[in-house]
């Protein structure tokens, strides 16, 4: 029988090979000054002196495919091309896609990365810590943040938290804390029931279904006239429900509805769910970081109360996408991991929100924030006297608006269309209580006073160019 041998040559040039993916000082910091010029072209065009990446084609050629076909893009290929092929491919993204740290993004709740940020990204992605087990400095550094922000909503300190990969995987854990705590047999799901307003966000009902629970019933709760949940109808649907042997579980109040900006009345929604034992849990995915400023922080009365909350640091603390978190008034309920989480190896997200605050400090994002509410304000006051159209008086940073008088909703859509036609703007139609509106979120950390004149000229000459009739009836307020 032959000895057994080992081919040296062989293990050596897989060597050769494989320690291509290691890297010395000298070439990161030329793949990092590639990388920052491919940055700082992008970043360059987040002015009006360029598209948002949202510009209405011509009618003729609408709901055709734009931009370059998928067999265009640079393969994926046994050997490997230089930074510069690769970077040249890249800023595709930024020549299609929709630019939501332009100014004038207004669009959904357009999200913007700060520059320490990235950089966070960047030492996450080189440290690249397992912090669930094996570094407890980044669990401290998470905890930190999670900590801070539970003590923003007046949370105890035994409260606990964890980041996660976005707000629909930190509500899907708050549901699935409620779901166990309240409904802890599968058997009960069919018969188990959920509140929500009519403006909640949908992610809600997909975590539902994700969680097992698609059986489980649905109660789409109407708003007031000031757009929040109504909780005289909240508390005949419950009381019905009981009468048909249902079993109320969980009601989801939000703080800053991403349609309108409006906040539901927590301490009263507390109130009926303590009576009737349903878990409470809030959302402040968009809204929640405004608790930070002086003028909003009554909205957040009795948040404090809820079992559990949910909120962004990818909107308000303008960390990169992908960063939600979520906070229980009672830790002990979220000790199922030591960094608890259910990510055995998650992002470490901490250092995109961690770097920026302390580079910052906090009052900078309270300041922003602010601006971003007077901004609002602004807006308002500006439109509301105009002949034409109709405004609603913001809560936060979100601002509605339509022409008054139409008897059908083709004049707001042509109006939304003369507004984004130079792609220096993006806004949106949404619906809300049956009727069309025209929404801008002013959210963007770019966008100042100079970009929302420009769009409120847009606004009016758009409206000036429809030849409207004499119209009395804009509203005032």
């Amino acid at each position: 029988m032959a000895a057994e041998t080992f081919d040296l040559d062989y293990l050596a040039c897989l060597e050769d090979s494989s320690r291509k993916l290691e890297s010395t000082s000298q070439q990161r910091l030329e793949l990092m000054l590639k990388a920052q010029r491919e940055v700082d072209t992008y970043l360059e065009q987040l002015s009006l002196d360029h598209p948002t990446g949202w510009v209405i084609p011509p009618k003729e050629v609408q709901g055709q495919v734009q931009g370059p076909p998928m067999a265009e893009l640079l393969p994926i290929q046994e050997n490997g091309v230089s930074i510069e092929v690769a970077l040249q491919h890249f800023s595709r993204i930024g020549e299609e896609a929709g630019r939501e740290g332009h100014p004038g993004h207004m669009a959904a709740v357009p999200g913007n990365s700060t520059a320490p940020g990235a950089i966070g990204d960047y030492l996450a992605a080189s440290f690249d810590p397992h912090h669930v087990t094996f570094s407890r400095g980044a669990v401290n550094m998470q905890q930190q943040i999670v900590q801070w922000v539970g003590q923003l909503f007046g949370y105890p300190s035994t409260c606990a938290g964890n980041l996660t990969s976005g707000s629909t995987a930190a509500i899907m854990v708050a549901i699935g804390t409620a779901r166990d705590k309240k409904v802890p047999e599968s058997k009960d799901y069919s018969r188990s029931v959920l509140y929500i307003s009519e403006l909640t966000h949908d992610s809600v009902e997909k975590c539902l279904n994700t969680l097992g629970m698609r059986e489980a019933v649905i109660r789409h709760v109407p708003v007031d006239d000031q757009y929040r949940m109504d909780v005289n109808k909240l508390r005949k649907f419950i009381e019905d429900d009981l009468k048909d042997d249902l079993l109320p579980f969980l009601v989801v109040a939000t703080t800053g509805t991403t349609d309108v900006g409006s906040v539901d009345p927590v301490p009263a929604i507390r109130a009926i769910a303590t009576q009737y034992n349903m878990w409470l849990h809030v959302d402040a995915c968009y809204g929640g970081f405004f608790v930070l400023c002086d003028s909003t922080k009554h909205l957040f009365e009795g948040v404090e109360t809820a079992d559990s909350i949910s909120v962004d640091p990818d909107k308000g603390l303008y960390a990169s996408f992908g960063t939600g978190l979520v906070l229980m008034r009672n830790g002990a309920l979220l000790q199922n991991s030591e960094d608890l989480t259910f990510e055995q190896s998650g992002h470490f997200r901490a250092p995109s929100i961690w770097l920026p605050l302390k580079l910052y400090g906090v009052s900078t994002f309270r300041d922003a924030l602010q601006e971003k509410l007077e901004l609002a304000k602004y807006l308002y006051l500006r439109l509301k006297n105009q002949p034409h159209l109709h405004v609603v008086k913001p809560v936060l940073s979100v601002v509605l608006f339509r022409l008054t008088g139409a008897s059908d909703n083709a004049n707001n859509h042509s109006l939304l269309e003369k507004i984004l036609a130079d792609g220096r703007f993006f806004i949106t139609i949404t619906t809300v209580k049956g009727i069309q509106y025209l929404r801008a979120c002013i959210f963007c950390f770019r966008t100042h006073r100079k970009e929302l004149d420009v769009f409120i000229n847009k606004v009016l000459s758009a409206v000036a160019e429809m030849g409207l009739p004499e119209d009395d009836s804009s509203h005032k307020g």
